[in-house]
């Protein structure tokens, strides 16, 4: 048999409805080359009694379940399970895989075989369907805009646009392949490789920007199949999902972007921020579905929070920033 070259982690929070799709759409892979690690934050649902039950003993042997005593976030949900994962070492690829999703057969051999063909890179992004449209894109990579917001490449369009493989910006964090070199080299002090103090959104955002300043490259695998319930587990506009996109957003730029640039982005952030408040008093639709039944003064009062915390934790991101800037010349040279 050959080494088992690559991991699959999947961080679960009070998702068992979820895991049967996920699980039995690992067991279908027509790549059989691959460990799977299922860390657990803290849930209240019974999700491991699940997959221990249904799983580890009859389907996945070599499954590692990794309990934590509570909910964690994503972020150190998935560093418990990369750095499991990375000690074993013929390891040459991770996935991070989102629970709430399901899987084409072909797709851990369809992402390995796109590493293959481009070894300058540190990500593979699958091609992931709405799981309840299955002809509209989730998402087929991350892109950027001027004020420095991420959007997911694609959302909610037709597949036609996006069949061909190409380099994109960087990869999602739903279920996207990331390489053990870019891992190693772009990660933080304490095994941190998507950045604990993020907790959840944000972290692939911050991650990609790291690799790419670090010279490696992401490409978008569109036969890499995944159908996504859309935010199954932080829900779709909840406070929570807002407080974090806001504040992280500020700890991604200040981390990551040279000073001209971080200059020109905040300039374009303003205006974002003055178009949102004023959309929302207005009531369009798209603003609308961003507050989602929950009062104004409340948003207001989240974002406002999102922004202190930004300020309260300023020292720690400006070291952040060093330790980047330091690591990223040493690979350089």
């Amino acid at each position: 048999m050959r080494n088992i070259e690559a991991a699959v982690i999947i961080v679960n929070w009070n998702g068992k409805k979820y895991l049967k799709d996920c699980f039995d759409s690992l067991e279908r892979q027509t790549d059989k080359n691959f460990k799977v690690i299922f860390v657990d934050n803290g849930s209240e649902d019974d999700s491991v009694v699940f997959v221990r039950d249904k799983y580890l003993e009859t389907k996945f042997p070599s499954l590692d379940i990794i309990e934590l005593e509570k909910n964690t976030g994503f972020c150190f949900g998935y560093n418990a399970g990369i750095k499991k994962a990375l000690e074993d070492e013929s390891i040459k690829y991770v996935i991070i895989l989102n629970n709430d999703t399901k899987l084409d057969e072909k797709y851990i051999e369809e992402l390995t075989n796109c590493a293959e063909r481009h070894p300058d890179a540190g990500s593979i992004q699958p091609k992931i369907f709405n799981f309840y449209e299955q002809n509209k894109i989730d998402c087929a990579g991350i892109y950027i805009t001027r004020d420095g917001t991420a959007h997911n490449r694609g959302y909610g369009k037709n597949e036609e646009k996006y069949s061909e493989e190409k380099e994109i910006f960087g990869a999602n964090g739903t279920a996207s392949l990331f390489t053990r070199d870019a891992l190693e080299k772009t990660a933080l002090p304490g095994h941190n490789y998507f950045d604990n103090d993020h907790f959840a959104f944000y972290e692939d955002v911050d991650l990609a920007w790291r690799m790419k300043n670090a010279g490696f490259r992401s490409y978008y695998c569109p036969k890499a199949v995944v159908y996504h319930v859309h935010s199954g587990t932080a829900g779709k506009a909840s406070l929570m999902k807002a407080y974090y996109l806001h504040r992280n957003y500020f700890f991604t730029i200040f981390k990551n972007y040279p000073c001209r640039k971080l200059a020109k982005t905040l300039f374009w952030r303003f205006i974002s921020y003055t178009r949102l408040v004023l959309n929302v008093f207005r009531g369009k639709k798209r603003e609308a579905e961003f507050v989602s039944g929950n009062s104004k003064g409340r948003v207001a009062i989240v974002i406002l929070k999102a922004w202190v915390s930004v300020i309260w934790n300023f020292p720690k991101i400006l070291a952040r920033r060093r330790f980047i800037k330091k690591k990223l010349h040493e690979i350089q040279i």
